[in-house]
């Protein structure tokens, strides 16, 4: 079961074009959408992250990636 997380509420602005394609899907959780979406790019940034460092090695470059491919390995199984 789920722990209950702590949320807080956010106003993002988007076309008004947009919105009103929106409002044709009532059914659909926007907020949930939102979500994960702006988990998707943190966690994209994080990984970024781990090679944006100048002096990084080719080397270490690549023993991070397989570091992190490791564990999005694991993650899946």
């Amino acid at each position: 079961m789920k722990s209950k997380q702590t949320t807080t509420h956010m106003t993002i602005t988007v076309p008004l074009d947009l919105k009103r394609e929106m409002e044709a899907y009532p059914e659909i959780n926007w907020s949930r959408i939102a979500t994960k979406a702006f988990q998707g790019r943190l966690e994209a940034e994080k990984v970024l992250g781990l090679f944006a460092e100048p002096e990084i090695s080719d080397e270490e470059a690549i023993q991070r990636g397989l570091k992190l491919r490791h564990k999005l390995l694991e993650k899946t199984r």
